[in-house]
């Protein structure tokens, strides 16, 4: 077959190599690209680090699963592309990869769209200091280069992940000042609510029960509905203001807390990175169940344009279970669409897989209802706040351009520059957007997304001189 008969797989975490493995079963000819040196996305990329080494039990764990999806990548017939952005879609149905400062153009018969997702993180006083960064980053720092990032650590946000993520670095040699949990399961009306989701997990409250035990036991104190309020230091992180916070997001005074860290580690989720499909053309939808904005698509992973599918975290926000069962289904209706696998074969073969995706949304609306961080959260922004890191942009700022009547991301990024920069809008568009529900009361579907524009990474010069003349 020819490259052109080929599928594409963009993004080569765990629903990437689960649509792969899926087509190379029929024999669909499959190319699996990521921008990473290595298989395996952000769940999987812990296998990379020395086979002699530990990095504690649940890094090992993952590492293990990491490497058996390796094999079984080697022992297909999956043609893998590492180090390779997609930087950009052109018409009729065209990617635009660079790699090694060459730049070539791709066209496939079918493309699948597993870029999965980015951590969130909220805005307050001092959050742009260095010393701040997400708790992904500190693990992968972590698990990666076996370095830790710092010396004191407090972790804050909402998920289960912050748990993780501390008990690694303790496991690491590190020290946990504190664990700082804004909302969560140890509320009642959660606890209810959530029951059954959470009753059939019985893994995850094993992993859960074993965080907090272990956290426990290195005698980390952990505070549960309480927000940090403002990170300080002179030009670098020395100290983490956390305090008690009501239903309201109100700061409760004489709760405050100020805790000694040179490192702030900020999870508040994940949002979907859908910047690829939206070039593409396809249609997006918002539910807070999903965890936000995600690519719209019906039950066999077809996006809203002929000829693409999604899987993973882009189709919502879920987990590695979860994304693993989409990738499958997606690579399996590919192998239909195509005309590999008959009708009968594809329904049967999809009936699992719909149910084990069933399962897996309803734990994710748990998760994603329950640690989304509310709208509230807001109120923490101070006027002089940064809310756009690349173009500094501020929220009184922000607040100016509203008062001019301007309440979508993409007026905003008109108005002001936010999202203009280096990120494109990735971190920028979580911030403003929670900051204009918060403040303002603007709905997200009447906010909006940024949009996605050509490069969608950045491109060396000297690469674009590189184009296939048959690409133009």
């Amino acid at each position: 077959m020819t490259r052109k008969q080929a599928v594409a797989i963009v993004g080569a975490g765990p629903a990437g190599i689960a649509a792969a493995l899926a087509l190379a079963e029929y024999g669909v000819p499959a190319i699996l690209i990521d921008e990473a040196e290595h298989v395996g996305g952000q769940y999987y990329k812990h296998f990379g680090v020395a086979p002699g080494s530990s990095r504690g039990r649940g890094l090992d764990q993952l590492r293990q699963q990491g490497r058996e999806r390796l094999h079984a990548l080697e022992r297909s017939k999956v043609d893998v592309r590492l180090g390779t952005t997609v930087w950009g879609f052109f018409e009729p149905n065209r990617l635009a990869l660079v790699a090694d400062d060459r730049v070539d153009v791709l066209e496939a018969a079918a493309v699948l769209i597993a870029t999965g997702a980015i951590e969130r993180v909220a805005a307050f006083p001092g959050w742009t200091l260095p010393g701040v960064m997400t708790a992904g980053a500190a693990q992968r720092v972590l698990s990666h280069d076996g370095i830790l990032p710092g010396r004191r650590f407090v972790l804050a946000g909402t998920g289960p992940l912050l748990l993780a993520i501390a008990t690694q670095i303790v496991e690491a040699g590190g020290e946990v000042a504190a664990v700082v949990d804004c909302v969560g399961l140890t509320e009642p009306t959660h606890r209810l609510r959530h029951a059954q989701a959470v009753v059939g997990q019985p893994r995850r409250l094993r992993q859960w029960a074993d965080y907090r035990l272990a956290l426990r036991r290195a005698g980390v104190p952990y505070f549960h509905n309480y927000t940090v309020v403002e990170a300080r230091g002179d030009g670098e992180l020395r100290e983490v203001v956390i305090a008690e916070k009501d239903a309201g997001w109100n700061i409760v005074p004489e709760t405050r807390q100020v805790l000694e860290a040179d490192t702030l580690c900020l999870h508040f989720g994940f949002a979907a990175s859908t910047e690829l499909a939206q070039l593409a053309g396809c249609a997006l939808a918002f539910a807070r169940e999903r965890g936000g904005w995600y690519v719209a698509h019906d039950d066999g992973m077809r996006a809203s344009r002929p000829g693409f599918y999604v899987a993973g975290q882009v189709s919502g926000i879920g987990g590695a279970d979860l994304a693993e069962a989409t990738g499958a289904l997606a690579g399996l209706t590919i192998a239909y669409d195509l005309g590999v696998i008959g009708a009968e074969a594809y329904d049967r073969a999809a009936r699992p897989l719909r149910r084990t995706i069933r399962q897996g949304r309803a734990f994710a609306r748990m998760l994603n209802e329950v640690y989304t961080e509310p709208p509230g959260i807001a109120r923490l922004v101070e006027p002089t706040t940064v809310l756009c890191r690349c173009e500094e942009v501020t929220a009184s700022q922000i607040d100016q351009a509203v008062a001019a009547g301007v309440t979508t991301l993409n007026g905003l990024k008109r108005r002001t520059r936010c999202g203009m920069g280096f990120c494109q809008g990735r971190i920028c568009s979580q911030v403003v957007g929670r900051y204009l529900e918060g403040r303002y009361g603007v709905a997200p579907d009447e906010a909006g997304v940024f949009n996605a524009r050509v490069p969608l990474k950045p491109v060396p010069l000297g690469a674009l001189a590189t184009i296939p003349d048959d690409a133009s």
